[in-house]
């Protein structure tokens, strides 16, 4: 397979390269192209995305990988690469650069460029997470995401109960109210609205940084999996008033009840996905 353009100084947009069979919890770069990704999971991936020809080619090389359609029994030669996609050998090298700072890739003097082992790849990079989640393994990173929120958000709970300004611990209170209202009035646009700030000023007043920096690396990913962030399974009264169950041990500086709320309401939605997503499925790439 080539890229269907002569040498002009650009590769084809990726989006005009045969692409991987969707999966059917995934959405393709388009969905970032749209602007419909949160600005800090965008800024996170703007590395590959803003360096032109050799970030298109970086992402294209990724999902091969991911695929199995690339090294999979032999090195990677880059004179082939540079062949295939017709482009200079400096892009070449850029690229796998890239894909080694990922831990998808290592080159070793007499040996060339292999693919490493799934586990070895650097698993928490944005990237990484989309190109699996757009690719045969999408069930399996959509589950591992789910799983993710699940360990880290009782823990952002717990920490930030009783560390909460006035300010914040009012708001929380309001959004927990808004999440009621909706749910009584059937609005499910309202109740995500309110559903994802809520989650969002948890984690933001979690006194834990790194806590932070993975949530907004799941929320991003998940939404670009066609997992929308909706947080704790579905809108319901009983949902609606664990929210508030929530909000109250948060208030009060009550870290272990409030992990355990967060952790029962986390454990619906994973077992809501589970029906809808077919999750768990078998372990893939």
């Amino acid at each position: 397979m080539s890229i269907p353009t002569h040498m002009t100084g650009t590769v084809a947009p990726v989006e005009t390269l045969p692409a991987p069979a969707p999966s059917p919890v995934a959405n393709t770069l388009a969905a970032a192209a749209a602007g419909s990704l949160p600005d800090s999971y965008l800024s996170l991936r703007a590395g590959t995305q803003a360096r032109g020809l050799h970030g298109q080619l970086v992402q294209q090389l990724g999902r091969m990988i991911v695929a199995g359609e690339l090294g999979a029994d032999r090195p990677l030669v880059p004179e082939e690469i540079g062949r295939r996609f017709e482009v200079s050998r400096t892009v070449v090298r850029e690229s796998l650069r890239v894909l080694e700072a990922k831990g998808m890739v290592t080159a070793r003097p007499n040996v060339g460029t292999r693919i490493r082992p799934v586990p070895e790849w650097n698993l928490l990079d944005p990237d990484v997470i989309e190109w699996r989640a757009a690719g045969v393994a999408g069930l399996d990173q959509c589950r591992e995401l789910a799983e993710l929120r699940c360990a880290f958000e009782p823990l952002a709970a717990q920490l930030a109960a009783g560390r909460l300004g006035e300010a914040a611990g009012a708001r929380l209170a309001e959004l927990a109210a808004a999440l009621k209202q909706a749910a009584a009035n059937g609005d499910q646009a309202g109740y995500a609205k309110a559903d994802g700030e809520f989650h969002a000023l948890l984690v933001a007043e979690c006194p834990n940084r790194m806590v932070e920096h993975l949530a907004r690396v799941v929320s991003g990913a998940a939404e670009s999996a066609g997992m929308r962030r909706r947080s704790c399974g579905p809108m319901t009264d009983a949902a609606a008033a664990g929210h508030q169950r929530l909000a109250d041990e948060v208030v009060a500086g009550d870290g272990q009840a409030a992990a355990g709320v967060m952790r029962a309401m986390l454990a619906a939605q994973l077992e809501e996905q589970a029906t809808a997503y077919g999750l768990p499925g078998q372990r893939g790439q």
